[in-house]
């Protein structure tokens, strides 16, 4: 049909007439701006790879000019993990570690962000004061705090004050009788003692005195306004004590641990503040008697001679019942080094005196030994704010933990 192939070739030629064109000078311009734009943003592309990437000898700015910043990564590069049995140590990370003079005596984290390490001498081999460094991540970073000017001091032998630290949930520290309110920046004088405590007040703690005293230790309340307040009024009657909880129970209660005058062991809890104490005896034979609480479960560990694990007791009511777990004819097991760690899966954990972890799965019947990756470790401490173990990898490197599955490797030795 030629008829219809013309009328439409007509058609389409007239279309194209009616439609207007720019003119040929105004899309150069364009397509000379879209040249320009598709340039510069090639040029900017190219110095930000530079100055990221640092390098000076190929930046094209004049050179008499100072070469731009180059920003690290803040986040830390990952470490090594350490892993077995559901534990895991979560090694260093970045670039390095803070490694003042001494090694590792003491550990204390305020919570789970912020914690103390105090550094000393254990030896006669070197001549240094104390140190006490601070973290506020938990642990990746630390760096050198200040300590009261006294306590630095070294006596003949050159060596400084044994010291520790006393963590409190308000962030509070007090070393030598000296309190700090500003993560160790400041110090002032704790009050001195005006006699024996009545009762623990709100955010006070319980340790155990250092003092003899007719053959005990006293049971001595610390607050972080006073420092030490003196001995509790009322004492777990009839009874030495030779071990104090690191922290109350969700509840407020306190636990200590020790020997009734017949030589049975014994552990005593207070309800009301350290006004009252209801002391629990334990058919086992041992020294001492440690009692690990999470929730309402509550184990008590008999300890004998060389801390060799006597017997574990398990009470489901917050320990106004225990039953024990053991039986009398398990063989001897490695002795516990530190404190029973119970996790929040039902498991306990434990750091043998051999330098090994060990995990129960029922209730401290039966202990199986953790292997993997796990390093050498020496003994877990109970703190204000979780868990510390001390002496990884046969060396003074430390951990810290808040639930005692999942730890971090402390960036300081």
């Amino acid at each position: 049909m030629p008829e219809l192939e013309t009328k439409l070739s007509r058609e389409r030629a007239a279309l194209l007439d009616a439609i207007e064109q720019p003119a040929l000078e105004q899309i150069g311009a364009r397509a000379t701006a879209i040249r320009h734009r598709r340039r510069a943003r090639i040029a900017s592309a190219v110095v930000a790879v530079l100055a990221v990437a640092g390098f000076a000898g190929l930046r094209p700015w004049a050179s008499d000019q100072a070469p731009p910043v180059v920003v690290a990564d803040p986040s830390p590069s990952p470490g090594v993990v350490y892993t077995d049995a559901g534990i895991t140590i979560n090694g260093l990370t970045g670039d390095g570690f803070l490694d003042p003079r001494g090694q590792i005596t003491d550990v204390e984290f305020t919570d789970p962000d912020n914690g103390y390490a105090l550094l000393q001498c254990r030896d006669d081999n070197g001549r240094c004061a104390p140190s006490l460094a601070r973290t506020t991540d938990g642990g990746i970073t630390w760096r050198l705090a200040t300590l009261p000017a006294d306590t630095g001091q070294l006596d003949t032998t050159g060596q400084g004050p044994f010291l520790d630290i006393t963590g409190f949930r308000d962030g509070r520290i007090v070393v030598a009788g000296y309190i700090s309110a500003d993560g160790a920046q400041t110090w002032r004088a704790a009050a001195h003692t005006t006699g024996p405590a009545a009762a623990i007040a709100a955010g006070q703690i319980l340790r155990l005195g250092d003092i003899l005293r007719l053959g005990d230790r006293a049971v001595e309340v610390w607050s972080s306004t006073y420092g030490n307040r003196g001995e509790l009024v009322n004492q777990p009657r009839d009874m030495t004590v030779n071990w104090v909880a690191g922290a109350p129970t969700a509840t407020g209660a306190w636990w200590v641990g020790g020997q009734l005058g017949d030589g049975r062991p014994a552990a005593a809890v207070t309800r009301d503040g350290g006004r009252t104490w209801e002391v629990e005896t334990f058919d086992a034979t041992g020294w001492t008697v440690q009692v690990s609480v999470l929730g309402q479960r509550a184990y008590a560990t008999v300890l004998g001679d060389d801390r060799a694990i006597s017997a574990i007791y398990l009470s489901t009511d917050s320990g106004r019942q225990f039953s024990r777990t053991t039986l009398p004819s398990i063989s001897p097991r490695p002795g516990l080094a530190g404190e029973v760690v119970p996790l929040l899966d039902g498991r306990l954990l434990i750091t043998g005196t051999d330098q090994r972890w060990y995990v129960s799965e029922d209730d401290g019947r039966t202990f199986a030994r953790a292997e993997g990756s796990l390093p050498a470790v020496g003994r877990i401490v109970r703190t204000t704010a979780g868990y510390v173990a001390y002496d990884l990898f046969g060396s003074p490197w430390s951990a810290f933990s808040a639930d005692g599955s999942t730890w971090r490797k402390l960036q300081v030795r």
